[in-house]
């Protein structure tokens, strides 16, 4: 697909300048003054006004004057130096108040969990966590999106050579471990009671979801054309609001609604759908959802692109009277569609097509494999682009089009790029909280679009430094985890308990495998015994001749 050029790549903010300050103006309030101008400047004698179209027309179209110019300035909103690293531009969505909300969560869901459920003796001991710590950990875990293994604990093996990594010299497995049981985002206890009806779906990440799409919108700003589309996050445990969409190549998961750049796949907005609404099925959904996502770029003349599940006659009059440029395919059963051009009523050849206007409407109908139709609030009838297509012995050819079916080939993939560039090295790790794979789907997103404001900011040495994503992903892990390396190893849990002697007899019916055994043999390839003996206070396997390692194991907890 070709890529985007942007009309508002060159236009910078409109200040007032007040003073020692800048005033800004407000893109709303001046396009709607904008409306009530006279634009007869000219000679009248070339200002033909045929009034509002009450039903289509099919010949002798109006002309329409050029899509104005996007309103906001464009491009990242602050300022880095050429050596600023990767971790620098991460933590512009991902600042000190994320890492200390993620932490303060964290312990205390920890500590909640525990004195629920006491831990037995021989569990590891949960050390509070802190900042450093936790970056480690995400560091970490972006790593695995990169270096796959099939299990979590296999990044910890020391037993072969070929098969080792570097994570036991960061992180101990058991601090990782525990980590990843107690990640939290949000405290349960201000969750309201079970069954509530009109609780949030989303009260487990709202926090998260809010922050980001605030952290998205304020520090970088597309250059003017984007896409709308819906993605899925891989989930098939068991939630009230998981989706089955049989067409996309994630099949079963959680639905996010999203608003990308059209030419790097930035992602400024996003919502997550969680069903129907205390069971009762949304009408107007597609409609609701479109004015819910545009609502920040009012009044902008931003181009949204969009797909045939939400373009409809109403919606581009709504998006047209805030000040947004929408295009996109429709379906032949949406109401107000010109009848004489619909596909049951008109037979084309390969790639002819057919227009009408009404109003600041356009309608197309073009013969491709099958008939499509594309509809547009802002493109002018008789203004033509170019498409690629294949011939029938596979070549490829240059077909003129009207421009709207051009520009919508153009900037319709800016969600699907986002989704093919964090599906690359996204954690897939199976967990049956399902918050928490869209946290790690957000988080690769903050990444992606870190990248991006590093590459439109510094292209040249950006380019160098990382020329591939996978590239920035590495620095940024590295970047997360520093100088942490692994502390000793944490203790065993010291729950107060009494002072007994650690007698081992013969108090299983089935033979178990030594716990003393098998810790000795962890990695090393061998097999522990077996036994039918352990002891009595721990109720734990132990061998008889085992029985001095396991006391001093347990006193020096």
């Amino acid at each position: 697909m070709a890529d985007a050029s942007s009309d508002g790549s060159d236009i910078e903010a409109e200040n007032d300048y007040v003073g020692d300050s800048f005033t800004v103006i407000d893109a709303n309030e001046e396009w709607i003054h904008e409306m009530f101008e006279s634009d007869t400047d000219g000679d009248e004698e070339n200002c033909d006004f045929d009034g509002f179209h009450e039903e289509w027309i099919y010949e002798e179209f109006s002309q329409r004057a050029k899509a104005n110019l996007f309103r906001k300035r464009a491009g990242l909103l602050c300022v880095h130096p050429e050596e600023a690293g990767a971790l620098d531009y991460f933590e512009l969505f991902w600042d000190l108040n994320m890492w200390q909300h993620i932490v303060t969560e964290t312990n205390i869901y920890a500590e909640q969990e525990r004195d629920k459920n006491p831990p037995p003796t021989y569990a590891p001991h949960y050390r509070p966590t802190d900042i450093p710590e936790m970056k480690s950990f995400i560091g970490l875990c972006f790593g695995m999106g990169i270096l796959r293994l099939p299990a979590r604990n296999d990044y910890w093996r020391v037993g072969k050579f070929l098969f080792k990594t570097n994570y036991n010299h960061i992180m101990p497995r058991d601090t990782f471990n525990l980590l990843w049981r107690y990640l939290h985002l949000q405290n349960n206890e201000e969750l309201g009671p079970q069954g509530d009806r009109n609780a949030d779906k989303l009260f487990k990440i709202r926090w998260f979801v809010n922050y980001l799409n605030e952290k998205f919108q304020s520090v970088y700003m597309p250059y003017g054309q984007f896409s709308l589309d819906e993605s899925m996050v891989k989930f098939k445990g068991r939630l009230g609001f998981r989706q089955y969409m049989p067409a996309k190549p994630i099949k079963w998961g959680v639905k996010i609604w999203s608003v990308c750049e059209a030419d790097t796949g930035y992602l400024y907005n996003f919502q997550i759908y969680t069903g129907k609404d205390n069971g009762v099925q949304e009408k107007g959904l597609s409609h609701r959802v479109v004015m819910d996502l545009c609502t920040p770029l009012f009044g902008t003349n931003a181009c949204i692109y969009m797909d045939n599940y939400y373009t409809g006659i109403e919606l581009f009059h709504d998006l047209h009277v805030h000040g947004i440029h929408a295009c996109g395919t429709v379906r032949a059963n949406r109401k107000g569609l010109p009848n004489r051009l619909l596909p049951k009523n008109t037979k084309l050849q390969k790639h002819e097509f057919k227009l009408a206007q009404k109003d600041e409407l356009t309608y197309c109908i073009w013969q491709d494999t099958k008939p499509v139709l594309f509809l547009s609030n802002f493109h002018s009838p008789d203004d033509t682009g170019i498409v690629s297509r294949r011939n029938n012995v596979r070549q490829k050819v240059n077909v003129t089009t009207p421009s709207l079916i051009s520009d919508y080939q153009m900037n319709m993939g800016g969600v699907d790029r986002m989704d093919q560039m964090i599906h690359y090295y996204m954690i897939n790790h199976r967990s049956h909280k399902w918050w928490r794979r869209i946290f790690f789907s957000l988080a690769m997103s903050c990444a992606h679009n870190a990248y991006i404001c590093a590459k439109d900011e510094h292209p040249i040495p950006s380019m160098n430094r990382w020329p591939n994503f996978q590239d920035f992903i590495e620095d940024l892990s590295e970047e997360l985890i520093g100088n942490s390396r692994a502390k000793k190893a944490v203790k065993v849990c010291n729950i107060e308990r009494p002072v007994l002697e650690h007698k081992v007899e013969k108090i299983f019916t089935k033979r178990k495998v030594c716990r003393e055994c098998s810790l000795a043999a962890s990695g090393k390839g061998q097999r522990p015994g077996a036994t039918n003996f352990g002891c009595v206070q721990c109720q734990i396997p132990v061998h008889v001749e085992c029985q001095s390692k396991h006391i001093m194991r347990c006193y020096s907890a």
